[in-house]
């Protein structure tokens, strides 16, 4: 079993049993097709996600365990979000751009900075008699659009806890806001490097939660001993996230939802939802870690049973873990979650039941019956900035620098060098490929599925006892030189992978093996299909590149095995597969070449790796090669000069190359004096 740092684990796991009502995907072996790659690659996901929400369980299982661990599982959340202890809080320059009077309550409409030039667009609720300093409540919205902002459409709440006596912030989330934002841009913008930056728009909705906590400790009639959070849907998600790394917040009541991701997975129930639900889970957290964070604040949930967002099954398995908790904090009346006879909806009932618990727990009073009527604000009138945003907000860009990239490797002396590069690497092997497993046995092989080329044979294996590989391989009788591993990229054929390499032998008699990872010979996915995977694969601790990397690894141990552990290895991928293979040669030391043809210049351009760009960028993995050798086919993308550069301060400036021949490079040759031939 994986373990919260990501170290090593066994090679070989069992499928494990979900939770009874959630419908899995079963283990296939017609893994020659994408349809069946895509079962096998899910019953693998399945298996992990279940993996994570059994450890999370486990952790939380007693006030005992839960003690011993939380404080790191809360850094690691942070970290998750972007939301690193340092972080600098800059001034909020905030502004009252007008105010609207009701009968025993004022609306004011205030803009602040969380960042700069990132402005934050909510509505203050106040009650007009406040005698003492009140609660606080912020309101985080869910996904309801408005030109204005989805704050005029959850201004009931608003209304409610005001004539309550509580001053609540309502607060727009970043895509539906009166400056533009983005919410999915894995979903549906194409920016999937969000991944690979380890951004999640949860993380700036959360540090606008903060940022709004500050501005309310600013209020002389608002109390910042007695703060809370409430929202539904997105905005119960942001609660979550919030009130488990914000001390400051009290009392939490998310409405509608969450799920375990032993549940969420097998039901593909990412599907249904936007980018802002999840953070990037790099540090393998299920959801379960969420409400013991909370814990033994109050925390109330609520769900309706009809609601496809977040199963009954994922949220029962929840509400088990809280409850025994809380109890063995002594505390079980601090939690309740109420089920709703109802699909993903808003109702009175709940808004109701929402302001009784913070009366319990914030004004410590006798329950009261609530009014939930209301006089609704025109939206317009709810506007901040009037229709006329300030036209230097940097919020449209801001998952280019909410988290932070990394500096580019440089030379500092040889000792400083060597110290910086096992850093590294050690950092990539645990955090970022933490999922891949390490010092597993080489797997066992068996005939594939694939129709040869003359003189290979098709070999299947595989890679963490659940995800089938099908390869290639080729031994010649008398080999002679390195041997090759060439990766498959998406759609390259056996007939276009014979093409490439038809003129290895004239150059040496060398040992060949085609790895084909998951989705690539005669398993291509569409788009949607691997997005789904992708998604999913998040909420593991992991990406499709991930295992593809992964595959890459087990197979130099196949490898291996056929051809001797004294024989030389190259590695070789074209365009995305250039990537899993330049990571598999940054990683296996004892691997003597990386040939790179048409390799990303950045990782904006893949691979989609969980953080990876919090740390490196790819010219710098291209770094962690030498001093072996690295092999670029054609051209050197110029953003690797800096990677010729380490390799000129190590003294090996020779073992950087351009080739036109992966024979001639794969044996020796890196003249060009020489006839490369048919």
């Amino acid at each position: 079993m994986k373990v919260p740092d990501r170290a090593s684990v066994s090679a070989v796991i069992a499928f494990a049993t979900v939770v009874v009502g959630c419908a899995a995907v079963p283990p296939d072996r017609d893994s020659g097709t994408a349809d069946g790659s895509i079962k096998g690659l899910m019953a693998y996901l399945v298996r992990e996600a279940r993996e994570i929400t059994d450890r999370a369980k486990s952790e939380s299982s007693s006030r005992e365990a839960w003690d011993a661990v939380k404080d790191q599982r809360r850094h690691e959340l942070r970290e998750m979000l972007g939301l690193a202890a340092d972080r600098p809080k800059t001034p909020l320059n905030a502004r009252i751009t007008g105010s609207i009077e009701r009968d025993g309550y004022v609306v004011e409409k205030i803009a602040f900075e969380s960042m700069p030039k990132v402005y934050v667009t909510a509505n203050l609720y106040l009650p007009a008699d406040r005698p003492s300093p009140l609660p606080g409540v912020v309101y985080v919205c869910g996904h309801a659009y408005s030109p204005h902002g989805a704050k005029t459409s959850y201004q009931r709440h608003g209304h409610t806890l005001a004539r309550h006596g509580y001053a609540a912030m309502v607060i727009d989330p970043i895509q539906i806001a009166e400056t533009a934002a983005l919410h999915h841009g894995v979903l549906n913008q194409e920016m999937y490097e969000w991944y690979t930056r380890a951004y999640s728009p949860a993380g700036l909705e959360v540090w606008n939660v903060i940022r709004a906590l500050d501005y309310m400790e600013t209020r002389p009639e608002i109390d910042s001993d007695r703060f809370a959070i409430t929202g539904r849907s997105g905005g119960a998600a942001m609660s979550w996230f919030s009130a488990s790394v914000e001390p400051r917040i009290k009392v939490a009541v998310p409405i509608m939802g969450i799920a375990t991701y032993g549940v969420t997975v097998p039901d593909n129930t990412q599907r249904r939802h936007c980018d802002c639900m999840y953070p990037v889970n790099f540090r393998g957290h299920d959801l379960t870690h969420l409400g013991a964070l909370i814990a033994p604040r109050p925390l109330l949930t609520a769900h309706g049973r009809l609601d496809p967002l977040f199963p009954v099954a994922g949220y029962e398995e929840f509400s088990g873990s809280m409850a025994a908790l809380f109890s063995s904090y002594d505390a079980p009346d601090r939690f309740r979650n109420i089920v709703v006879e109802s699909g993903h909806e808003d109702s009175d009932l709940l808004r109701a039941e929402a302001v009784k618990w913070l009366d319990r727990w914030l004004m410590e009073r006798e329950e009261r019956e609530i009014d939930t009527g209301y006089q609704a604000i025109d939206p317009t009138d709810l506007a901040v900035f009037g229709g006329s945003p300030p036209a230097d907000a940097q919020n449209f860009r801001a998952h280019e620098f909410f988290v932070p990239g990394p500096e580019p490797l440089s030379w500092a002396g040889e000792s400083r060098w060597s110290s910086e590069r096992e850093s590294l690497l050690q950092t990539l092997r645990h955090q970022v490929l933490g999922a891949i497993p390490e010092e597993a046995a080489p797997a066992a092989t068996r005939p594939g599925r694939l129709d040869p080329p003359d003189g290979f044979e098709s070999v299947a294996f595989d890679y963490d006892g659940a995800v089938e590989i099908e390869t290639l391989i080729r031994v010649p009788e008398d080999p002679d030189g390195p041997a090759l591993l060439h990766v498959a990229s998406p759609g390259e054929d056996t007939q276009a992978v014979r093409l490439l390499l038809r003129n290895l032998s004239r150059f040496g008699n060398n040992p060949v093996m085609v790895v084909f990872p998951p989705g690539t010979g005669a398993q291509v996915w569409s788009k949607s299909e691997w997005k789904m995977l992708l998604r999913n694969a998040m909420h593991t601790g992991s990406t499709v590149d991930t295992i593809r990397i992964g595959s890459v690894l087990a197979s130099v141990k196949a490898l291996r095995s056929r051809v001797g552990a004294d024989r030389r290895i190259a590695v070789s991928g074209i365009g995305p597969a250039a990537g899993w293979a330049l990571y598999a040669a940054a990683m296996d030391e004892s691997i003597a070449q990386a040939i790179l043809v048409r390799v990303p210049a950045s990782h904006l351009e893949g691979p989609v790796l969980l953080g990876a760009l919090r740390h490196v960028d790819l010219p710098d993995v291209a770094a962690l090669v030498a001093p072996r050798r690295l092999t670029f086919y054609g051209s050197m993308p110029d953003p690797y000069a800096r990677t010729r550069q380490i390799y000129r301060a190590l003294g090996v400036e020779d073992r950087v190359s351009v080739s036109m021949s992966i024979g001639a490079a794969l044996n020796g040759r890196f003249d060009h004096g020489f006839s490369i031939g048919l």
